[in-house]
């Protein structure tokens, strides 16, 4: 035994390879250690930078839309607002261009006119419209021929009560002045009109600002906002001066409260902490709820504010005065803000709304805020699992070392590989790409996959998103593919195949209906009531839009099937107009003129309810205006009768009708293309086919409208009646 102690120790190399085994164990397990760690930083570092890259891509594409969208809602909210104010003020001109051709007649036509005695105010009249005559000197009163005037043009005091009733919000009074100083006044103000003494005030029209500017300008014009004469309150007046032969005869005035407009700017939509503006032609502020700073309301309102010392401002400003309509971005008393703006075409003046930059991209900070919320929430979740990770890795390593080498390898592939699939996953993920999708590789029961699901709900996230752009985006493409669907409906409701009657040898008719708008409001139609006689409708409905177009085609069915009944004009008119007024609770209106050819004589019998006059052209003679009955327009008042009348017709004759969007076409300047305009386009073509004739009518509308937009639809009709062989006659 003791010889045997000597001896080495068995064991020894057995020992030495266990260390050596042992050491190399220890360095392959330091080195997946290493490995490991390594990965799961560069995981972090990728995720890092794939988060600052998606934030980066959303921020710039969030901003860009939300941007775009809200500028065009805006755009389209401030360019409604405008058109509606500027539909009132076009309803006043419009009001009164009919009064100055009434004042016009009397005027040239005295003779025609009764006489109707007109008083001072009376105070007991205080809130009733009334009818007022006020002398502005001695002079005036003692004139025989003024007084003489003024009770013929008293004749007129229903349709001055009707443009100030019809117009109760924007007409508060109607005024007809006379330039030696003479006023005819309706107003609900009679007791207003008196000093302290009981003794009427004095009233010199020819000093005031609304008459000043009419005659100045030649035409209808509006004034800054001005005391009232009579009320100590603000107001927007107008003037329309009245001419004959050149010479001034008249100059009719209304006014609006400045009250009223600035409660319809106050109820324009601008977000949260937006506000509007109203800014007249020349650059001065009508209308601002600031009460401070750059855009302050100053009471006599005579400042032009592009004299704020502010260019952003008044660049603005001179963009919004050069323009119909636009965008901009603009800082007022330091704070930036977006600007949509739209011009009255009407008045001249323009609407301004501003809305804080940070209101409008207040979305995209959230979106941001909340993205950065869930990166860090990730962060943090990614870091736990980190130290996790590595204290495992330290086990595994002691683990390892009592292992075999093998076991070591294979256990550090589970480890890595999941991390590097992710890493290369979370590379990919870059710019436009936010898809990443939980796989069965992550599913590792660790921190592993708690990391793969929260990049897989980030990119969930993302993706809805994007889908409820895109879904925003198709609903606008949506509506308009139905507004063009409705446009086609409409057009194939009206003949619209020419020649219409390619058989019929003893007439040719030709129409035309272009909308202002996807649809319009009105129609034409010609049908044949029994072989010899044929039906001739043309008609313009109140509004614009589906409901206008939906109300027409409601109207022209009802005429057509009252005429194939065998009624006359009158009786076909009777009855649709009671039918309407019947059940028509929004209060929608037609004009119609409708004829019926018996085409073996050429009696045409027509009645016109509230429609344009037509005009006829004789074989040997030109075209001209036949001021035909008018009645009142149908759905208006259920009781009107109307009355028909007879138009000879000789073979060669041609009629022409239409609408009031021909007539009321306007240019750069404001003016109106008129009858006058219409009679000699008619005349240029006088010798055309139907066809012809519409094209040229058409040609001369553009050429006077130029560039402006169409307001109003444009609808005529032109019939030939050729007659009949005598050969061919009841055959």
């Amino acid at each position: 035994m003791k010889e045997n102690n000597k001896l080495p120790s068995s064991g020894g190399l057995r020992k030495k390879l266990i260390l050596l085994c042992s050491l190399l164990v220890v360095a392959a397990s330091v080195a997946f250690a290493i490995i490991g760690i390594l990965q799961l930083r560069t995981s972090a570092r990728v995720a890092s930078e794939t988060n600052i890259s998606q934030n980066a891509a959303v921020k710039q594409r969030s901003q860009e839309t939300i941007s775009d969208l809200t500028y065009e809602d805006m755009l389209n909210t401030i360019t409604l607002a405008a058109k509606s104010a500027d539909g009132e003020f076009w309803t006043m001109k419009h009001d009164f261009t009919m009064l100055a051709l009434q004042v016009q007649d009397i005027f040239e036509h005295p003779d025609k006119y009764g006489e109707r005695e007109v008083y001072p105010p009376d105070p007991e009249k205080a809130g009733e419209y009334s009818l007022q005559l006020i002398f502005g000197n001695k002079e005036a009163a003692e004139d025989p021929e003024t007084r003489v005037m003024v009770r013929k043009l008293a004749n007129l005091e229903p349709m001055m009560t009707e443009i100030v009733r019809g117009n109760t919000n924007y007409t508060r009074d109607c005024y007809i002045a006379l330039p030696n100083g003479t006023s005819l006044a309706l107003d609900t103000v009679a007791n207003e009109k008196f000093d302290e003494n009981g003794e009427i005030l004095p009233l010199d029209p020819t000093v005031r600002p609304w008459y000043v500017s009419a005659v100045e300008a030649g035409e209808f014009c509006f004034t800054l906002a001005v005391h009232s004469y009579y009320l100590e309150h603000p107001e927007v007046e107008y003037g329309y001066p009245v001419y004959v032969n050149g010479e001034l005869v008249a100059v009719l005035q209304g006014s609006t409260m400045l009250s009223v407009i600035q409660n319809f700017i106050s109820d324009v939509w601008v977000g949260d902490n937006g506000f509007s503006i109203m800014v007249s032609d020349e650059g001065q502020l009508v209308y601002s709820p600031r009460k401070s700073g750059e855009l302050e309301m100053v009471n006599d309102m005579s400042t032009d504010i592009r004299d704020t010392g502010n260019e952003g401002l008044a660049a603005l400003i001179q963009d919004a005065l050069d323009q119909d309509s636009g965008l901009g971005k603009v800082e007022i008393d330091g704070e930036s803000y977006y600007a949509a703006f739209a011009r009255m075409s009407s008045i001249g003046w323009t609407l301004i709304t501003f809305v804080p930059q940070s209101e409008v991209e207040q979305p995209t900070e959230a979106l941001l805020t909340e993205m950065d919320k869930i990166s860090a929430n990730a962060s943090e979740q990614y870091n736990r699992s980190f130290r996790r990770s590595s204290l495992l890795i330290l086990i595994v390593v002691l683990l390892l070392i009592a292992n075999a080498s093998v076991a070591a390898v294979s256990f550090s592939g589970r480890i890595t590989n999941p991390i590097h699939v992710m890493t290369q996953r979370i590379e990919d993920v870059t710019g436009d790409r936010f898809v990443f999708k939980m796989d069965d590789v992550y599913r590792t029961g660790d921190e592993i996959e708690i990391l793969a699901n929260t990049f897989g709900h980030l990119s969930d996230q993302m993706e809805e998103y994007l889908r409820n752009i895109l879904a925003m985006t198709a609903e606008k493409e949506r509506v308009g593919t139905e507004l063009a669907l409705a446009a086609r409906i409409q057009t194939d409701m009206l003949p619209n195949e020419f020649p219409a009657f390619p058989d019929r040898q003893d007439f040719h008719v030709y129409a035309s209906m272009t909308p202002a708008k996807e649809v319009g409001g009105d129609f034409y139609d010609f049908f044949f009531v029994d072989e010899d006689h044929l039906a001739l409708v043309i008609a313009d409905v109140s509004g614009k839009g589906i409901p206008a177009a939906m109300f027409m085609m409601m109207a022209k069915n009802m005429l057509q099937t009252q005429a194939m009944t065998g009624r006359s004009p009158q009786e076909v008119l009777n009855t649709v107009n009671q039918l309407i007024c019947k059940n028509n609770q929004e209060k929608m209106f037609v004009t119609v003129w409708f004829g019926i050819l018996d085409l073996v004589n050429g009696i045409l019998t027509a009645a016109n309810a509230g429609h344009e006059y037509p005009m006829l052209k004789q074989p040997d003679g030109p075209f001209e205006l036949i001021k035909d009955k008018h009645g009142f327009v149908l759905g208006g008042i259920d009781r009107v009768r109307y009355k028909e009348y007879e138009l000879h017709l000789e073979p060669g004759s041609k009629v022409f009708v239409y609408t009031d969007g021909v007539s009321e076409a306007q240019n750069s300047g404001k003016e109106l293309f008129g009858r006058d305009r219409i009679i000699q386009a008619l005349n240029t073509a006088m010798d055309e086919s139907p066809e012809g004739i519409l094209q040229a009518v058409n040609k001369a509308v553009a050429d006077f409208v130029g560039e402006e937009e169409q307001f109003d639809d444009l609808t005529m009709l032109c019939i030939e009646y050729r007659g009949r062989a005598e050969e061919t006659q009841r055959s």
